[in-house]
């Protein structure tokens, strides 16, 4: 007790006598904007002590004797500034500095800004000013993340949660519940095409985020904006020539924690042909069985080696500034993968015990599975733009972007159906092991020439030409299995296994080639009406755009052993294959819908106006007309429905954003527009495919697919306090007519497959909330959004009848839609010092339950359980030019589940299914991924 009342005493006594010392503390602006300016340099005279404003723009000296000292405010791109504050000893003197910005005119100061479109302070400000709801991530806000690439720095942002691939990491955005399906992405605000055989969406981990100056995803669109993006557009920015000489660069580092605990597998590559047998000799010739080298189906385990990556930046302004070069590379080399477990469904169900009771799944397969992946992830991009005068500029831009994954996935298949109650053995009837490998090699190229023309008057245009390109090749995708026979033991409850024999090996080539011209072209003009100003577009845009598709597959079947109807397995290279049939040989490609040939041209035209009925009140609204011709023929048989087709229609889309300014820091705003969704190519085409978008089904296309259109309603409420805090609350509303989404269907040879169908009509609907706050050096922001999906679906019911009799009928069940969280959120906790010179955070991302695939019975969709992700990411800069960093991914090691929310009988028992969690649920689906690592260095001149 003591102790505390010496310990008190000395707090007071330190109190007091910093009541007794002078200081100043100070706040410095931006003259013109009245922002706050983070990382100024305060320097105190005669004592030459030094403060740089934190993130509030704040700085303090402290323990100051009474006297009279200067001040000297110097920031980049500013006029410095000296003043004389007297100090008293009595207490803190507080003075708040405005500095000028070296550009003088209002233009400049927007061109000056521009050139610097990765701070975040410009990201704020852009949010402030836009035409419509939008959030943004700028450069620096992504190289302090925990994130390397576009995709995992998605899930930050307000509204988005992330779908993830089999490595664990993000692949595809969800946008406010709505399916990766309804989002578009744009490169510098143009539409690029997609390198997936089947969708529209573009995979978001082909991108290294050290490309990009920004990330802006809009969630209301203007009648300038392509409609075909009912979650939201994903507009990637790219990196832009500054106002002076720039090189900047990344070398770093890291590991996977899975690779502690197992091997790495991988294969060799050399082997692999990049065309199939019947490309190679021609159609109808019978491809030999040395068209098929045994050498990449060979799997070695090892040490993974450890990951790599390292970008350049290369930038400057020549001519008097008149013309800005760009060139900036990246290039990731990463080893993940994960375990994964998996249930695999039956396309039946046995009937209830009656109609009250609930449908219990049945299941085939366990799948248990290493997946082992080298990643290599470059991308390219450079510009260059000539400012031809005041008024007229041109610019050329191109990208190339490369994701190539080199996949093994090592599967033991235990199928079920082997449970022997009279010999009390419980177990499967056969195992097979199997070894796949894959080689998905993924690219997108684009090339947009655009300018910007001062006319006359009001009169401005600007214009694009863009020529784009999206490839994806799984060249030799190839799969070897054996099976080894389970034989119970009689009364034992004991079983043996045989030995291994050989079974069928398939060889499959998929690629795809999706091609993209467009021509883009708006005119403005601007007038005062009735004392305010208004601002008018008009303008349109043509793109054409061509899909082609090739599919071709082989399997291959074991020669049996004399007198042996199998072949026993000694290794892969003594392994024997032939064709059975014959023609086998010639592979499927002749009647495999999976080769075609599918066009699609789009023509719009809109007209807009944008107005300040008040200097508070500002309204944008218009009508965009957009047409849609879709041709497609695939090599289905003539007989068959959905061989070919020609599609035709037209949407008239309006749209109206409003914004009520209460001062320059506070808006309420609102918008309505309608939009699109157009099917995918293979959404339409009835052509089964493994691998795409889902590991263990075929997906198969549905040609009687409508378009979705979608009304939508936004409303936000957002505050700009001070410096980079922010404060955002909003609701949205959509109506939805036709949406797609994929549910079990049973196909016509008796198995299930995935495919798109329009379930009815759907609503959604929720609340968003964003924050971010700084104190001095530490910081917390956030984003929280609920959300509601309602769709009233028809599913089968199968039950038994109090006579016996097994009735399958067609009910309805109200659902949430495919892939929507009702919760989703981030919290991250911030430490920046601009005096050390020192970025932290820890950053935590919840996602909700969601339904991941819909069954064709009541109550047995899968859903994925809600999961917590851990991030932790740190930098040290040193002197100017040097920065270390540190980032965590995955620090709890969330896994992915799949469940079934029906009670789990197989949770305990005889009947006892693998890996189950609760008696409450069965889990169809487990998979680990672990943490990983990864450091480095940037070096800035």
């Amino acid at each position: 007790m003591h102790r505390n009342i010496f310990t008190a005493l000395a707090l007071i006594f330190t109190a007091s006598a910093s009541a007794i010392a002078g200081g100043i503390k100070g706040y410095v602006y931006d003259k013109h904007t009245k922002e706050q300016l983070i990382g100024a340099t305060v320097t105190l005279q005669p004592s030459h002590l030094k403060s740089t404003s934190s993130l509030d723009g704040g700085f303090l000296f402290k323990d100051l004797d009474e006297a009279t000292y200067q001040l000297h405010v110097s920031y980049v791109g500013y006029a410095a500034m000296d003043t004389s504050i007297v100090v008293r000893k009595n207490g803190i003197t507080t003075v708040n500095i405005y500095l000028t910005r070296q550009a003088t005119s209002i233009s400049d100061v927007m061109v000056t800004s521009a050139l610097n479109g990765g701070s975040d302070e410009f990201a704020k400000r852009r949010e402030m000013s836009a035409n419509s709801i939008v959030n943004i991530v700028s450069s620096n806000a992504i190289a302090i993340s925990p994130d390397i690439t576009v995709a995992n720095v998605m899930q930050r942002i307000s509204g988005v949660s992330i779908e993830r691939g089999s490595s664990g990491d993000g692949q595809y955005a969800i946008i406010r519940g709505m399916d990766k399906r309804y989002n578009t992405t744009l490169v510098n605000g143009v539409k690029i095409p997609s390198p997936d055989n089947r969708n529209r969406y573009v995979p978001l981990d082909i991108f290294p985020a050290e490309l990009l100056d920004r990330i802006e995803v809009i969630k209301s669109l203007t009648p300038d904006m392509e409609a075909d993006a009912a979650g939201g557009v994903i507009n990637l920015v790219m990196k832009n020539a500054g106002n002076k000489f720039r090189l900047e660069g990344n070398v770093g580092t890291g590991y996977s924690d899975l690779y502690f605990n197992r091997d790495f597998y991988s294969y060799m590559k050399g082997s692999i042909n990049v065309k199939s047998p019947a490309e190679i000799t021609g159609p109808g010739v019978f491809a030999p069985l040395s068209a098929f080298p045994y050498q990449n189906v060979v799997t070695t385990g090892g040490h993974a080696p450890i990951n790599k990556n390292a970008n350049l930046t290369v930038s400057d302004r020549l001519l008097k500034n008149k013309l800005g070069i760009i060139f900036s590379g990246s290039y990731q080399n990463a080893y993940r993968g994960s375990n994964s477990n998996t249930l695999l469904q039956s396309p039946t169900v046995p009937p209830a015990a009656d109609e009250t009771h609930p449908q219990l799944p049945a299941f085939s397969d366990i799948y248990a599975r290493r997946y082992s992946s080298r990643i290599d992830r470059s991308g390219v991009e450079t510009k260059i733009d000539y400012d031809l005068n005041a008024g007229n500029s041109i610019s050329l831009f191109a990208t190339y972007l490369q994701l190539n994954e080199r996949r093994t996935r090592l599967t033991s298949d235990s199928l079920l159906g082997g449970y022997s109650t009279a010999n009390d053995y419980v177990g499967p009837y056969a195992i097979y092991d199997k070894a796949e490998t894959r080689s998905d090699l993924q690219s997108i190229y684009n090339a947009t020439l655009q300018g910007k023309h001062k006319l006359s008057g009001g009169f401005t245009t600007d214009w694009s030409l863009v020529a784009s390109r999206a490839k994806r090749e799984v060249p030799d995708n190839a799969q070897f299995s054996t099976a080894r026979g389970v034989n119970p033991n009689t009364n034992t409850g004991t079983y043996t296994i045989s030995p291994p024999v050989v079974r069928n090996q398939s060889r499959e080539w998929i690629r795809n080639t999706d091609k993209d011209l467009a021509g883009y072209l708006n005119f403005h003009y601007a007038k005062d009406i009735a004392g305010h100003h208004a601002l008018f577009g008009l303008g349109g845009m043509y793109r054409h755009k061509q899909r082609d598709n090739y599919d071709n597959a082989y399997d291959l079947t074991p020669v049996s052993d004399p007198n042996s109807n199998d072949e026993q397995y000694i290794s892969i290279p003594a392994s024997k294959f032939t064709f059975v049939p014959a023609n086998g040989a010639l592979g499927n490609a002749a009647g495999n819908p999976g080769i075609y040939n599918f066009k699609e041209d789009v023509g719009a035209a809109y007209g807009q106006v944008k107005y300040n009925v008040s200097p508070a009140l500002e309204l944008l609204g218009g009508l965009r007309m957009e047409s849609t011709h879709q041709q497609y023929i695939s090599s289905l048989p003539v007989s068959v429905d959905g061989k070919s087709a020609d599609i035709k229609y037209i949407d008239l889309l309006p749209s109206l954003q409003a914004k009520y300014s209460f001062d320059e820091r506070k808006a309420l705003r609102f918008s309505y527009f309608r939009s699109i969704f157009r099917p995918a190519f293979a959404d339409l085409i009835a052509f089964p495919e493994r691998g795409s978008s889902n590991d263990s089904y075929e997906t198969e296309g549905n040609p009687h697919l409508q378009h979705t259109t979608i009304d939508n309603f936004d409303l936000r409420y957002e505050i700009f306090p001070k410096g980079l805090d922010q404060f955002m609350i909003g609701a949205f509303y959509k109506m939805i007519t036709d949406p797609i989404e994929y549910a079990f269907t049973q196909s016509g040879f008796g198995g299930i497959v995935l495919s798109p169908n329009n379930f009815g009509n759907a609503n959604n609907f929720g609340v968003e909330l964003v924050f971010r706050k700084y104190i001095g050096n530490f910081g917390v922001s956030g984003n929280y959004t609920y959300t509601h999906s309602d769709i009233n679906a028809a599913k089968n019911f199968y039950y038994q009848s109090s006579g016996g009799q097994a009735l399958n009928v067609r009910v309805d069940e109200h659902r949430p839609l495919q892939g929507q969280s009702a919760h989703i959120g981030n919290f991250s906790f911030l430490y920046k010092s601009r005096r050390n010179k020192i970025d932290a955070q820890i950053a935590l991302v919840y996602t909700g339950e969601r339904i991941n695939t819909l069954s064709l019975y009541k109550g047995l969709d899968n859903w994925e359980k809600p999961t917590v992700n851990l991030d932790l990411s740190a930098q040290k800069e040193f002197g100017k030019h040097y920065i270390l960093y540190v980032k965590v991914n995955n620090i709890l090691n969330t896994p992915f589940h799949l469940v079934i929310k029906q009670n789990n009988s197989s949770y305990s028992g005889k009947f006892r299914l693998p890996f189950q969690e609760s008696p409450h649920y069965i889990t169809v689906q487990y998979d680990k991924f672990y943490a990983t690592y990864s450091m480095g260095f940037r070096f800035k001149f």
